[in-house]
Parts: C-alpha cells; sequence; structure tokens
C-alpha cells in the first residue's frame, strides 16, 4: 500500500467517526445508528484482502474504542477479527454484484451486535438476549445495510480511482 492510499483511508475513517458520532448521534432511528466504521472495515477487508481488513479493522476499532471512554482495545478486536474475516471472502469479490458487500456487512453487523452482547451483557448477568436482538441489534443492522445501499456507489467509485492512480504512478497502466 502506497502512502496516499494510507492517507487517505485514515482521512475516511476519520470523516466516517465524525459522521457516527455526531451527525448520526442526532439522527438516530429507533434509537439506534448506523455502523458506519463497521462498514469501512467490512468492505475493506471484502474488497481488497485480509492486510487491509485487518488494519483497517483495528484502526476503526481504536477510533471507538476512544470515544467510548471504556477499555481501549476491546472494539479493536471485534473490528479486526470482522476486518480479518472479511478479508477471506476477497476472492468473491466482484464491483458489479452489490448483493455479496450488502450480505457481508449484514453478517458483520449481527456478528459484532452478538460478540457486544454476549461479552457486555451475558457475563454481568444480563439475559434479556430477545430485548437486545429485537430493539438494538436488528434495527442496527437494517440501518447499516440501507446506508451501506446508499454509499457503496460512492465506495465503487473511489476503490476504481485509487487502482487507476496507483497503476498510474507505478507506471504499469495500460
Amino acid at each position: 500500500m502506497n502512502r496516499y492510499r494510507f492517507i487517505i483511508k485514515i482521512l475516511i475513517i476519520l470523516v466516517a467517526f465524525l459522521a457516527q458520532s455526531m451527525l448520526f448521534g442526532s439522527i438516530s432511528f429507533a434509537s439506534v445508528r448506523p455502523n458506519l466504521l463497521l462498514i469501512i472495515t467490512a468492505l475493506s477487508g471484502f474488497m481488497i484482502g485480509e492486510k487491509e481488513g485487518i488494519w483497517v479493522g483495528f484502526v476503526c476499532g481504536l477510533f471507538w474504542d476512544i470515544s467510548s471512554g471504556e477499555l481501549i482495545g476491546y472494539y479493536a478486536l471485534i473490528f479486526l477479527i470482522i476486518g480479518y474475516f472479511n478479508g477471506r471472502f476477497h476472492s468473491l469479490f466482484f464491483d458489479e454484484d452489490v448483493r455479496l458487500p450488502l450480505t457481508a456487512v449484514a453478517v458483520s453487523d449481527l456478528v459484532f451486535g452478538l460478540i457486544v452482547c454476549v461479552t457486555q451483557f451475558f457475563l454481568r448477568g444480563r439475559f434479556a438476549f430477545g430485548t437486545y436482538l429485537f430493539r438494538i441489534i436488528l434495527p442496527e443492522l437494517l440501518f447499516t445495510v440501507l446506508v451501506t445501499l446508499m454509499l457503496y456507489p460512492l465506495i465503487i467509485r473511489y476503490s476504481r480511482f485509487a487502482y487507476d492512480f496507483e497503476q498510474r504512478r507505478s507506471g504499469k497502466f495500460v
């Protein structure tokens, strides 16, 4: 990965973090908001590969850790794992097909919600799984998938631009 793509990816993560915490913090639907950092993590892994998913997931998780004020590294580990497993399915990615990336984001959001539910609620003796599933996990999943559907054309456009830019800089442009 070159320096320009790294800087642009960090800026994208920062903008998504600010939008998630400020913009979508005030525009919540059913008291949940879309998980933009998860969208970036899942799609980075799915579109580019395991290594990209790991480092993007780690950075997104660190942003979430810093904003939550809880244990540093908890969300970084969860996002890192999600980025890695999405990267494992990189060979299935075709940018014309929107169903697989939407499925990857949906499954990632479901796994994220379940991991948080188990580690933060079940281990503390709170066993209201149905309430958590129907009031938080599934509405957030639907909202996140809807936002992914709206952002996907922009993400594909950026991905094609970044690829073309790297090819021109390396002199391999055909």
